[in-house]
């Protein structure tokens, strides 16, 4: 296995009950790292914390809801009185929205960008400024997307709100450099999670096709055929949270299997 230095490194995962967010706590136990788990779904995240226990690695499981930003500030002081540092965040909280925009309503709006965007803000600054007074040099890694990239139909407010992840990387990145703190983002293509599922059946029908004519329409352009595995977001997760990309910062970088080059 590959030694990425994170045996005994602190990582605090958002979105741990499922998806992308699940598997990225579990390859990160993998590399012998210890987990704070957060997540809304508070039976999910536990599973998660389970699973991860079951390898032999610490782990303190907690329910958040990201769009509560006094909660936000109490889940990761609690993560620090517990562990004592927090090394690495790897920001995987977020959801989808299917609609066109000129159907969008302004309450949906807010839901996705604070979900998504605004809960990144928040975390990553209190992560962030508790690494600057301890004096470590940490890894921020957040989940993006190619819809930052790539304007989709029916996809507009996720992607507006993956913008703004890019753009709070890339800032954050700049701010925090001279601390020593590396952050960036990933921009995965279509991965194969419960949330592309709810994708198929809610975009699909936005131009006339059934969520299989739609996941087909989508996986054929991808060059290499297939969705990604969330496992292999993971894997890129801890590769960023690793001593080996100490000179990668403020970047958005895309893992689409050759579907967008940008």
């Amino acid at each position: 296995m590959l030694d990425y230095g994170l045996e005994g490194k602190n990582v605090y995962v958002t979105g741990a009950a499922r998806g992308i967010g699940k598997a990225t706590a579990l390859v990160f136990a993998s590399y012998g790292a210890n987990l704070i788990l957060a997540d809304i779904n508070k039976e999910g995240v536990e599973k998660t914390a389970k699973e991860i226990e079951a390898m032999g690695r610490k782990t303190l499981s907690q329910k958040l809801d990201v769009r509560d930003f006094d909660a936000i500030e109490d889940c990761v002081e609690k993560a620090i009185e517990t562990f004592g540092e927090i090394h690495v965040l790897a920001n995987c909280a977020g959801i989808s929205h299917s609609c066109l925009l000129n159907e969008l309503s302004l309450s949906e709006w807010d839901k996705v960008m604070d979900i998504n965007g605004k809960s990144i803000f928040a975390i990553t600054k209190a992560v962030t400024n508790h690494m600057i007074e301890k004096g470590i040099k940490g890894k921020v890694i957040s989940i993006s997307s190619q819809a930052s990239k790539l304007a989709e139909l029916g996809n507009g407010v996720y992607g507006c709100s993956k913008v703004t992840v890019n753009m709070l990387t890339h800032i954050f990145a700049l701010e925090l450099a001279k601390y020593g703190i590396n952050i960036n983002a990933i921009c995965p293509g279509y991965v194969n999670t419960e949330m592309m599922q709810t994708v198929f059946r809610e975009r699909g029908p936005i131009e006339g096709m059934t969520p299989e004519q739609y996941e087909e329409k989508l996986t054929a352009r991808v060059p290499m055929g297939r969705m990604a595995e969330p496992e292999e977001i993971g894997e890129f997760m801890a590769y960023l949270a690793s001593g080996k990309s100490s000179y990668i910062t403020g970047m958005a970088l895309t893992i689409a299997g050759g579907s967008t080059h940008i």
